[in-house]
């Protein structure tokens, strides 16, 4: 068959074996982009968690580097300049007025405080008073009372706070009340609970609250104050440093130098090598139990309130929202039945505004309050319990007792830091869908109302339904068939 000169030329799709050997190279380069970009994208997304594991293993073999009198000597250069850093930035970070309101939240504190020195101390009591009655490790189990009694930690719960979007504010008051009161209260409370033990400190121990209170000072006090300052009169100065540099992860970056001479510490005394794997394992759990316990309690007390109250809380906060919509609804001329729906609810029969003292103390909280109370609740501090325990102690017949007395402190500091970084991402989008409205009340009590109105009507057309077939399946059946 001739070829025609005219047609069009169609190209052959076969490859040569060069074109196909750079194919392939191709697809494995990106094969190999796809992994580290993966790769990169799982370290960006949980980098704190990883970073907490990195470090705890680089003070696992390297020690010495980062303990106490070591080459960086952490007892001042960590101490006071990496701590100072992060109440700097906080000082940098927030607003002076934001303060002063949360300085008036007596709610919150009194939530916070009062279930660090009270409800964890009485909950552990009775947990290690039941374990105590078997042969379990008592010098543990006085740990655990050591660590229940030490107020609420410094610096990681202002930092998960704020990368949660919550009241970091909050969070920051209540930590430097709760170590200001600790440095007299925790004393107190570790010698109640190890009353007639043999854990018991023996001999007299003077706490000397000149050298805490100093260190307190130093460290959390003078950096905020000094970031305040710099805010008033150089705010153009501190926006542009927040667009170099990001605050919430230099914030975590030195929590994880923190952590980091806590454990070199550990490892280089030897503090886990008196106990057992079993034992340890068993501590950790129970920890873990009574942090998430304390954790929901709190959640609980801040936000959990009968509908009617729940109902006060946002009838004021959409006050003005409701004002507007009636007088829309007046001028567009709607029916009184509809104008009065936002408050015809059974939810919010009998309510009104303004509320009395009671009932605005027992309102829930805001969602950013929330996130604050919940990181400062639970949490314990390993730079309050640690010095507390080797002062207290520090005799030549109870020195022994300490470094055991702190495993159970520095088991609860992981598992809380391990905690607190799980929850920073699900309570950022929880405080990012924003409060419950006056609307989304209604429209959900109105659809549990339908939901609980179809009920029966489903169930009766499924019986309907169910006896329709089986009439069916009756008809349809053969004759059957007589015994042989």
């Amino acid at each position: 068959m001739p070829i025609d000169p005219h047609a069009p030329h169609i190209e052959s799709h076969s490859s040569t074996p060069q074109q196909q050997e750079q194919q392939q190279n191709d697809h494995s380069s990106k094969k190999t982009a796809s992994w580290k970009t993966k790769a990169w994208d799982l370290w960006m997304k949980n980098w704190f968690l990883l970073g907490l594991v990195v470090v705890i293993i680089l003070a696992r073999y390297f020690p010495g580097w980062g303990r106490t009198g070591g080459p960086i000597r952490p007892e001042y250069s960590v101490k006071y300049g990496v701590t100072s850093i992060i109440f700097l930035l906080s000082g940098l970070s927030l607003k002076t007025k934001d303060l002063l309101i949360s300085a008036i939240n007596y709610r919150a504190h009194l939530l916070v405080q009062v279930t660090s020195f009270i409800v964890i101390p009485l909950v552990v009591k009775a947990v290690t008073s039941l374990i105590g009655l078997s042969d379990f490790n008592a010098t543990l189990l006085a740990g655990m009372a050591v660590t229940s009694a030490t107020p609420t930690t410094i610096s990681s719960n202002v930092v998960m706070t704020a990368n949660s979007d919550g009241n970091e504010s909050l969070a920051l008051f209540n930590a430097a009340l709760g170590n200001l009161m600790g440095v007299f209260i925790s004393p107190i409370i570790v010698l109640l609970l190890l009353h007639n033990t043999d854990a018991s400190p023996s001999g007299q121990h003077g706490l000397d609250y000149t050298t805490i209170l100093r260190d307190l000072g130093t460290t959390i006090l003078v950096p905020i104050v000094v970031g305040q300052i710099y805010l008033y009169f150089f705010p153009k100065s501190v926006a542009w440093a927040k667009k170099v540099v990001h605050f919430p992860t230099l914030n975590s970056s030195c929590l994880l130098i923190l952590v980091w001479t806590v454990f070199c510490d550990a490892f280089y005394t030897d503090t886990f090598a008196s106990v057992t794997a079993g034992e340890i394992i068993a501590i950790g759990a129970l920890q873990g139990v009574t942090f998430w316990v304390m954790t929901f309690f709190l959640g609980v007390m801040a936000r959990v309130r009968p509908a009617k109250i729940r109902m006060l809380k946002i009838m004021d906060g959409n006050q003005k929202h409701n004002e507007r919509q009636e007088a829309r609804l007046e001028d567009s001329g709607s029916s009184e039945s509809y104008h009065l729906q936002p408050t015809s609810s059974s939810a919010t029969e009998g309510l009104e505004l303004p509320r009395t003292k009671m009932q605005q103390f027992v309102e829930p909280m805001s969602k950013e309050d929330t996130v604050a109370v919940l990181f400062c609740g639970a949490t314990k501090s390993v730079a309050m319990g640690v010095p507390m325990i080797k002062i207290m102690y520090s005799s030549a017949s109870a020195s022994s007792l300490a470094g055991l007395l702190a495993t159970p402190l520095l088991i609860y500091h992981v598992e809380q830091l391990f905690s607190g970084a799980f929850m920073v991402g699900w309570l950022k989008k929880w405080v990012g869908r924003g409060e419950e409205t006056l609307e989304s009340f209604n429209r959900t009590k109105s659809t549990k109302n339908q939901e609980e109105e179809s009920q029966p009507e489903q169930l009766a057309s499924a019986r309907s339904s169910s006896s329709i077939t089986d009439q069916q399946e009756k008809e349809e059946e053969p004759f059957p068939i007589p015994n042989k």
